[in-house]
C-alpha cells in the first residue's frame, strides 16, 4: 500500500515539478542578457562604463607631452571620446575617473585627430556622466 501511496504522490507533484521546471527555464532565458543594452541593434546606441584615461599609442609612433583622454572600458578595450555633440560637456573630469559614457560606436577607420592611437572605434558622445 505504501508503494501506491508514493506513484499517487509522483503524479499529483508531476505537474507541478513541471511548471517549476518551466519558471526556472523561462527566468533563465529572460534574464540571461538583463544588463546588456537593448536598444543596441535597433538605434546602434551603446553604452560603455570605464575609467577616463590616456589612449594607447600605436606601434611605433612617438609620444607626446599631452595625452589624449578617452575611456578605457571594463573590458579593457580603448575608445576616443567625440564630445562635439552634447552640450553640457563635464569639464571637471580626471583621468581614471570611473564614467559611463552613451552614444553611437563608429567602429573601423578612425578620423585622422585618432588615427595614432590604437583604439576599437570612436564614440560620438550623446551623455557622459561620472560614475562610481
Amino acid at each position: 500500500m505504501d508503494e501506491s501511496g508514493n506513484e499517487s504522490f509522483v503524479r499529483r507533484n508531476a505537474i507541478w515539478l513541471v511548471v517549476l521546471a518551466a519558471f526556472v527555464i523561462f527566468g533563465f532565458l529572460l534574464f540571461k542578457g538583463w544588463d546588456q543594452i537593448v536598444n543596441e541593434e535597433i538605434d546602434s546606441m551603446m553604452t560603455i562604463t570605464g575609467n577616463f584615461s590616456c589612449l594607447p599609442l600605436k606601434a611605433g609612433v612617438e609620444p607626446s607631452e599631452a595625452c589624449t583622454l578617452g575611456v578605457r572600458s571594463r573590458d579593457g578595450l580603448f575608445y576616443a571620446l567625440d564630445i562635439s555633440r552634447i552640450q553640457d560637456v563635464n569639464t571637471d573630469l580626471k583621468a581614471e575617473d570611473t564614467i559611463a559614457v552613451t552614444g553611437t560606436v563608429k567602429e573601423g577607420t578612425p578620423a585622422l585627430e585618432w588615427a595614432d592611437y590604437d583604439i576599437m572605434g570612436v564614440v560620438l558622445v550623446n551623455t557622459l556622466l561620472r560614475t562610481r
